[in-house]
């Protein structure tokens, strides 16, 4: 308890789950404290339209104090956590000191798991934070300068991609990849022939989107492949360079820019806290999201190995199960200390989906419906709009939606150095 005598929640990550079970605390006679490495909440699932310059990073992420700036009960700290205690309910952090809890929504996420392939953590390009993204529109835009200055790079594959990964994450990117190539650079560097330039998209499974029926699995790929999208299934990585991606298959690509979409892990943090781990070093918890054998330790968001009461099979790590696990984990801490009895999570799916380029995404509802085409994309649109945390952030995202569809131009794609 803290010194007036109300308990203290600690949230830890400032992701859909964290603020989530946040927003779910606003009115709980609690004492709530949120810490994130960073001081802004990242909108993850739009990171590739900002690294190929459809949105801005302001679209992307959002200050942390600003979205809970209404919350009395709430302070944020920019610090990493460093050391976890469950038995003396505190935690420690690198640049601010120890902070003790009555209540702990573990909500860290999870990091790249590059799956121990030679050279990808030092020369691939990720896509799960705002840096990440940052980072690849940058190197894009560097890569393109550099050709145009000495065309004669275009044959080492300066303008080459290949993209790891053929779940939404890596379709996503390719198509968004093939459309700033052929469409705005194109028009950008005109001394350069976007058609030397290949996107190359590489599964390791047989067929792109597991997940998805076979329907809509040919769809993607038809679509990507009209994009001018190289698509090779049954092919993992071997190791990566600078300049080349080697196959386990012998071949060997030449490009200088490969994109990471492939897997996660949980946060390596878990690995000190000496629990048993599922595959992915996720967390696994009970029915009500709660470590076992430690009711006030909530584990919510990518980190978690969250269990759906329907199909009893763990859910994938993606926002709406990160928001609405953050959500039940704040709300049952409120319901708590309100002597109210709390309910089993119970996940509400809202169908999978993924876009693939303009006018063309796929939807896959829970009841085995599925759409593509436009009406897809108008789908996939409506729901993330709704994940974005605020009305500022949707209305950013919707000028810079319909000015790329009205003008086939993306804003977003300049560099910006520091002087």
């Amino acid at each position: 308890m803290t010194a007036n005598g109300r308990p203290r929640v600690l949230i830890l990550g400032g992701g859909f789950a964290g603020v989530g079970a946040a927003q779910k605390l606003e009115h709980a006679d609690a004492e709530v404290v949120l810490v994130d490495r960073h001081d802004y909440h990242t909108f993850q699932p739009l990171l590739y339209q900002l690294a190929t310059g459809l949105l801005e990073t302001t679209a992307v992420g959002h200050s942390l104090r600003d979205l809970l700036s209404r919350h009395e009960n709430t302070v944020v700290h920019k610090a990493r956590v460093t050391a976890i205690d469950l038995d003396q309910r505190t935690v420690e952090f690198d640049e601010i000191g120890p902070i003790s809890y009555d209540y702990l929504v573990f909500a860290l996420g999870a990091e790249v798991n590059f799956f121990g392939t030679a050279g990808a953590p030092d020369h691939a390009f990720p896509m799960y934070t705002l840096p990440h993204a940052v980072h690849l529109k940058d190197h894009l835009l560097e890569r393109w300068e550099a050709v145009d200055r000495d065309p004669s790079l275009l044959a080492d594959g300066a303008l080459n991609v290949v993209v790891v990964g053929g779940g939404p994450t890596g379709v996503e990117t390719a198509g968004a990849l093939a459309e700033l190539y052929r469409g705005d650079f194109a028009t950008d560097y005109p001394n350069v022939d976007p058609e030397d330039a290949r996107v190359t998209l590489v599964e390791a499974g047989p067929e792109l989107f597991g997940m998805f029926k076979p329907k809509l699995r040919d769809y993607a790929e038809k679509a990507l492949t009209k994009r001018d999208v190289e698509v090779k299934t049954g092919a993992a990585v071997a190791s990566v360079t600078p300049t080349t991606v080697e196959l386990k298959s012998g071949e060997t690509l030449k490009a200088h820019t490969l994109v990471w979409g492939a897997g996660l892990q949980g946060n390596t943090i878990v690995q000190s806290l000496e629990l048993e781990l599922q595959r992915g070093n996720r967390i696994g918890v009970g029915p009500d999201l709660t470590l076992p054998g430690r009711s006030e330790v909530f584990v919510v968001g990518d980190i978690a190995a969250i269990t759906d009461s329907k199909t009893e099979q763990v859910l994938p790590q993606l926002g709406s199960v990160a928001l609405q696990s953050g959500e039940h984990a704040g709300k049952t801490i409120a319901d708590r200390i309100a002597d109210k009895e709390p309910k089993p999570f119970k996940y509400k799916d809202k169908g999978t989906m993924a876009t693939i380029g303009r006018g063309a995404a796929v939807v896959q509802m829970l009841g085995g419906r599925t759409m593509t085409g436009f009406k897809a994309q108008a789908a996939w649109g409506a729901v993330h709009l709704a994940l974005l945390p605020t009305n500022e952030d949707r209305a950013k995202a919707v000028v810079d939606w319909v000015g790329a569809a009205a003008t086939h131009q993306r804003a977003g794609r300049i560099t910006v150095e520091r002087s």
